[in-house]
């Protein structure tokens, strides 16, 4: 009897272990399912501000061509507004940290 108490224990003591293990796991693939998704933001909206400075490189060609001079003052500025937004989403939009998130 003694013998099958210990084994019996010790299963518990196993499927505490994998229960924890399993939802260690599962947090973890849900953290990363969340930073994934943020890559991907980040790059859906790099390539829009990508597309709108190529317009913008469009605008100011044809504008030059049309010897419109007075249009390329503000394609240029809006092609830096365009850069400064994209070097922020590089560099500073980032997931938060896991400690970041925690409440304490």
């Amino acid at each position: 009897m003694e013998r099958f108490l210990r084994q019996a224990e010790r299963s518990g003591e196993m499927r505490v272990e994998m229960r924890n293990r399993t939802a260690n796991h599962g947090g973890s693939r849900l953290q990363n399912r969340g930073r994934a998704a943020i890559w991907q933001a980040r790059l859906v909206m790099l390539i829009m501000i990508n597309l709108a400075q190529m317009w913008i490189l469009s605008a100011a060609i044809e504008a030059a061509l049309a010897n419109d001079y007075h249009q390329l003052l503000p394609l240029v500025v809006a092609s830096a507004a365009c850069w400064l937004i994209s070097l922020t989403i590089i560099l500073w939009w980032k997931p938060a940290s896991r400690a970041a998130g925690r409440p304490g």
